[in-house]
């Protein structure tokens, strides 16, 4: 039983002094010293605080063990320094991004031109310090659907490298998949391609150094993020980088869900393929990565030539669909998704930034949603302001529809997810299932003109504790494609209905309500 005061009978007024005592008011006086770094933390989250507080009292050393591997919301990195072949990259790049905002600001003025609606994320003005990079023009964006329609077009850009590959993922596994990009990576490495891998140290915890050998030999160069150190005087392993990117000479960069592992084959993912200045964002975010992990600094105008002031050449894009049509009906989607000239910028996140920006992101671009938002999810639990938002949204007459998985890979998270129905449902948000596979697709459809596409979930791990990038796509043509996949995918889906749900079986609605409370603590 707790006592408050362990050891003293409120009878007698007298001590009883034991060992048990001493294990007790130790774990007491333990739990205390935590509480100002609790406060200091997570003041800005009362519920949050609350809950780590009265773990700390209930259960000291429990509490301050998981205090110290997962209780901390941020946290700092050493930041690349920035060469003169840098300094010069980054000009003529801020030149180019002036250029952008003037074009999209002529465009504008455009009664038929899709701009005409300015886009949510050109309001975010903040500099690449916090991870937002300014929108680009010149760009084109290759919808990659499925996991194998992504992996085949990883290793034919891998084939075409000349100079160097940058590859980066959250998980990389000792299976048939993991071994055939091993081999394709070290067989460029060996061609004289300098190729750099970077890998989460528990995202992929089952790589070996045996695994990695052929690669070392062959003269590539791999790193883990974020190893476990268990004598580290605060223990990080809460912080993952959940990005996925691949960049290949500076002129083509992907992004998106995709892992590489036998799993993603079997499971609805998709990502996207880039050509234009905004690989030169992609590459600026693994840059840092890569310093953090190794030191190496990549500041050379060598792994930025795909900065050019001109479209790509050479690649088959979508001609532009009528800007004032829209997508109604629940078509399929095209199967061979073509390359959109689009205007897009990289927004990247981690427990190194206090703003939370992909948070930030994800509540601009709710709040700002005047006709359709369209989401694709595999984990959601939303905090309060993300909640509040997509209530409001439906409230002020947006088509808020959100796909979630039926069956999911992480059964915890689903049911917390699940807790957050019914306040959704009842203001006429519309959720749907996916029951086909395991879903692990993130997509949201805003409007008529913008697409977001990326690693981040609509969770709290990945609004607060995770290194996440997104690419904010603007372009009409895109925005319709990804609309019909979107439609695609609710036609595979089951649509939850309000009555149901509330007449699920009460330790459904145990379950679920218990997996909520443990969301604070994350």
């Amino acid at each position: 039983m707790f006592e408050f005061f362990p050891g003293f009978d409120p009878a007698t007024f007298e001590w009883n002094w034991t060992w048990w005592t001493t294990v007790a008011w130790s774990g007491r006086v333990l739990g205390i010293a935590f509480i100002p770094t609790v406060l200091l933390q997570r003041g800005t989250r009362p519920m949050a605080a609350l809950a780590w507080i009265l773990t700390l009292l209930a259960m000291p050393f429990i509490g301050a063990a998981l205090w110290w591997i997962i209780g901390r919301n941020h946290m700092r990195r050493r930041k690349r320094r920035r060469s003169r072949a840098q300094a010069r990259i980054s000009r003529s790049f801020h030149d180019l991004a002036r250029g952008s905002d003037d074009e999209a600001k002529i465009a504008a003025d455009s009664p038929l031109s899709p701009l005409s609606a300015v886009s949510p994320a050109r309001n975010l003005v903040l500099h690449d310090e916090h991870g937002i990079f300014p929108p680009t023009r010149d760009n084109l964006a290759r919808p990659l659907p499925t996991s194998a329609v992504a992996f085949d077009a990883f290793e034919d850009a891998i084939r075409a490298a000349k100079d160097h590959i940058h590859f980066e993922f959250f998980i990389w596994r000792e299976d048939h998949t993991g071994e055939r990009f091993r081999d394709l990576l070290a067989e460029r490495a060996r061609a004289g391609v300098e190729v750099r891998i970077l890998y989460d140290a528990i995202g992929s915890s089952s790589i070996r150094r045996q695994f990695i050998k052929p690669l070392l030999d062959a003269g590539a160069s791999a790193a883990p993020f974020l190893p476990v150190r268990l004598l580290e005087r605060r223990l990080r392993v809460n912080f993952r980088n959940h990005r996925k990117l691949l960049i290949i000479d500076g002129e083509v960069g992907f992004t998106g869900g995709v892992n590489i592992a036998d799993d993603y084959l079997d499971w609805f993912d998709m990502a996207v393929e880039l050509r234009g200045p905004v690989v030169y964002q992609l590459q600026e975010v693994f840059a840092e990565d890569w310093h953090f992990a190794t030191g190496e600094d990549l500041a050379e105008e060598r792994y930025f030539s795909g900065l050019s002031s001109h479209a790509p050449s050479g690649i088959a894009t979508e001609a532009e669909d009528d800007p004032e049509g829209q997508t109604t009906s629940e078509s399929a989607p095209e199967p061979e998704p073509r390359a959109i000239p689009t205007v897009a910028r990289v927004v990247a996140s981690g427990p190194d930034d206090t703003l939370d920006t992909i948070h930030k992101m994800f509540f601009l671009a709710i709040t700002s949603a005047t006709e359709r938002l369209y989401l694709i999810t595999p984990y959601f639990v939303p905090d309060s302001a993300i909640m509040a938002a997509l209530q409001t949204a439906s409230m002020r007459g947006v088509d808020v529809r959100i796909i979630v998985p039926q069956q999911s890979d992480v059964p915890i998270t689903q049911h917390a997810g699940r807790s957050y129905w019914e306040g959704l449902l009842e203001v006429g948000v519309r959720i749907f299932e996916y029951r086909d596979r395991v879903l692990h697709a993130k997509l949201i459809v805003h409007d008529r003109d913008h697409v977001f596409m990326g690693s981040a979930n609509m969770d709290i791990r990945s609004f607060r504790l995770n290194f996440e990038a997104n690419c904010v796509l603007d372009s009409h043509p895109l925005n319709r494609q990804m609309c019909r996949l979107f439609l695609e995918t609710q036609s595979r889906s089951t649509e939850i209905e309000l009555d149901a749900h509330r007449t699920r079986p009460y330790r459904t609605r145990l379950l679920e309500g218990f997996a909520r409370l443990l969301s604070p603590l994350l």
